[in-house]
């Protein structure tokens, strides 16, 4: 088993607690949230946030040129439309959410 060396802990700009951490030689950055099933999509078998919800939870960590690019490149791609982003937004858990807000006055209109 490789040894997993505690470097960081700290909430992050979303409310959630995250570490840092070095495993095998690599640094890892682990967010725990309470993430409900309709933000969980499968990609290739493996289990991660839909688009939106990768959109949400990045906002607050990028520069508002980064994420309007990625925004952009999620819609061109046709991975999630305004009105979707638009419903998720709206949903009571994503009332007090950073990145949810963040987000909301990015999207093209």
């Amino acid at each position: 088993m490789r040894k997993k060396r505690l470097r960081d802990f700290y909430i992050d700009a979303n409310g959630c607690p995250t570490e840092v951490v070095t495993i095998g030689g690599q640094t890892v950055v682990v967010h725990y949230d309470d993430i409900p099933e309709s933000d969980i999509t499968v990609v290739s078998g493996l289990r991660c946030t839909t688009p939106i919800r990768t959109a949400i939870d990045l906002a607050t960590q990028l520069s508002e040129p980064e994420l309007k690019r990625i925004v952009n490149d999620f819609l061109d791609r046709g991975l999630f439309t305004v009105d979707e982003a638009l419903t998720r937004l709206a949903e009571p858990d994503m009332a007090c959410r950073p990145g949810a807000r963040i987000l909301g006055r990015v999207l093209p209109r």
